[in-house]
């Protein structure tokens, strides 16, 4: 697999998070359904992310500016996950306000990497 196609593999990974990420509840409940997995796995996924982004940092691959904005997202997680409600539930996806500043930060993030990396959503069909 060359570079490039490692890159844009990793571009439509990292949108197809935040997409997820950033979805209205109902569509992120139903993805938990579909999958057969909990509520953490939307955050655990989000941190492979970073795991990865870190590393494309360190390579030069990924600018100091487009991991800031998963950064973004990153606090936003990290604040969900402290927060006294509990938000591993299907009600807490759709009503406890740390789910939804976790959806406004995968919003601005994606919107933003798009824009850094002169993509749309059409540029990968299947991405949320």
């Amino acid at each position: 697999m060359t570079d490039d196609r490692k890159l844009a593999e990793f571009r439509r990974w990292v949108l197809t998070v935040l997409g997820l990420l950033s979805a209205e509840p109902e569509r992120q409940v139903e993805y938990l359904r579909a999958s057969g997995v909990g509520p953490d796995e939307v955050l655990l996924q989000f941190d492979d992310v970073l795991h990865v982004a870190r590393a494309r940092v360190a390579d030069g691959s990924l600018s100091d500016e487009d991991y800031l904005l998963l950064q973004e997202v990153n606090g936003s997680i990290n604040s969900a996950s402290a927060s006294p409600e509990d938000i591993w539930t299907d009600d807490a996806f759709k009503e406890a306000a740390a789910w939804k500043d976790v959806r406004a930060a995968s919003r601005v993030a994606k919107s933003g990497l798009e824009e850094s990396w002169s993509l749309k959503v059409g540029d990968f069909p299947g991405l949320l």
